[in-house]
């Protein structure tokens, strides 16, 4: 036998409040249902695809909306990058399903958020994007994601394949900066990144030429080609990012491969305003004799950066400076500061003076026999004055390869001076 329901008994007052509550309620879930089923997803299309074309070619082949308020699907995305030069290989991203949750009730209390399933190939991307006045929060997670369909090149410089896994936290608020404006503060960012490829990654297609983007502009130039590069096989790599405490820093990074070896020290000094962040880092690295013997063009093309030998037997490249001018540079990184030394441990070169000592008495008398004059040279050859012992003859000027060469990749370090020879002070 059913008990019966007693309902609580209302006064007339309660029962009116009740009322209109029912009608607003009521309201509010017709016009959600309404926008979604008359809200035209196709101009929202269009205002994606304007907003990337400065960048991308964008397609979208077709918009469908969800039976949830706020969810719709974009199908078959393609994003191609746009080339500057025509034998430019430009990199495409394929998205076979999109899904995007808009948070309805977080739009009304000032806040976007919205949800992201993405179907990559055999992969998958989910996560969260909010926006709101005071942070910004990204996060993100790959699963078995192609990277060849991931913007890889744009990253490294070079195309990759093989499926990663990924995942991306970010904390970034909001606040007023030292220039009087409020935008994203870098110095108060949290959160981390790892990125790991548990097998059978490449970097490299033995068709893309590796083109660095150096701030020398006499590399750049002599770079401006590409530099011919094959494939790298890489059998496991795993990453670490840590974001705290006003510092970005990569905290793991292995790798396990034949055909060579990477380290990688990174530690970043967050400013406000990311671009003017200060780095300091190494990157070490080698070719194996077994890439020697696959492919000896990458081999050279690792081994002629530019970049000296370490006592480790590794290439090193030395990372200083702020983001937005990051050098590159051809120096053996020094252990005495986190993330690959300082300018401090760079060696000096040591200039002593020697005091000058009398000839001896059985010395012969110096004697000086001016170069053959050629046809079409202008020489000029200082005598040497009466009473003058050590004549000093200059050359007039450097012979041939004297000012170094450019490498592309790495910028190249002044040469310092060469000290006086041994019997003269260089002093006047």
């Amino acid at each position: 036998m059913a008990l019966p329901i007693r309902l609580p008994n209302f006064g007339p007052r309660t029962r009116r409040v009740l009322r209109v509550a029912g009608f607003v309620l009521l309201f509010l879930v017709t016009f959600v249902f309404a926008l979604q089923w008359t809200f035209p997803f196709d101009r929202v299309r269009d205002k994606v695809v304007e907003v990337l074309s400065a960048k991308y070619e964008v397609e979208i082949n077709g918009v469908e909306r969800g039976l949830i308020p706020g969810r719709v699907y974009f199908k078959a995305v393609t994003l191609r990058t746009r080339t500057a030069k025509a034998d430019d290989v430009p990199t495409t991203f394929y998205i076979e399903r999109l899904q995007v949750d808009v948070g309805l009730f977080a739009l009304i209390g000032g806040k976007a958020s919205v949800d992201i399933d993405a179907k990559i190939g055999p992969g998958h991307i989910t996560g969260n994007i909010a926006l709101s006045k005071g942070a910004t929060e990204i996060h993100l997670v790959g699963d078995g994601v192609p990277s060849g369909m991931l913007p890889m090149k744009e990253a490294i410089g070079l195309p990759m394949s093989g499926k990663v896994d990924f995942s991306f936290d970010l904390d970034l608020p909001n606040q007023k900066l030292k220039t009087g404006r409020a935008g994203p503060n870098w110095q108060k960012a949290a959160g981390g990144a790892t990125f790991e490829c548990p097998s059978g990654c490449t970097f490299g297609d033995g068709k893309t030429k590796l083109k660095p983007k150096l701030k020398n502009n006499r590399n750049q130039a002599f770079a401006e080609g590409g530099i011919e590069f094959g494939k790298l096989n890489i059998q496991t790599l795993a990453a670490k990012i840590d974001i705290s405490k006003g510092h970005l820093t990569v905290k793991k990074f292995d790798t396990k491969s034949e055909d060579g070896e990477l380290h990688v020290d990174f530690d970043m000094t967050l400013a406000q305003a990311i671009d003017d962040s200060t780095v300091t880092g190494c990157l070490r690295f080698t070719g194996s004799q077994a890439l020697l013997k696959r492919d000896a063009r990458t081999h050279a093309a690792i081994s002629t950066t530019g970049a000296p030998l370490g006592p480790d037997n590794l290439y090193h490249i030395r990372l200083d400076g702020k983001v937005k001018e990051m050098k590159r540079l051809g120096q053996v990184c020094g252990a005495g500061a986190a993330g690959g030394g300082s300018k401090a441990d760079t060696p000096t070169p040591n200039l002593t003076i020697q005091p000058q000592e009398p000839p001896p008495a059985d010395a012969a008398t110096p004697t000086f026999t001016p170069p053959p004059m050629q046809p079409d040279a202008a020489v000029t050859v200082p005598v040497p004055g009466p009473g003058s012992e050590h004549p000093n003859v200059g050359s007039g000027s450097a012979g041939p390869g004297s000012a170094g060469s450019a490498t592309p990749g790495v910028e190249q370090p002044a040469t310092p001076p060469a000290p006086p020879p041994p019997g003269e002070s260089g002093l006047r």
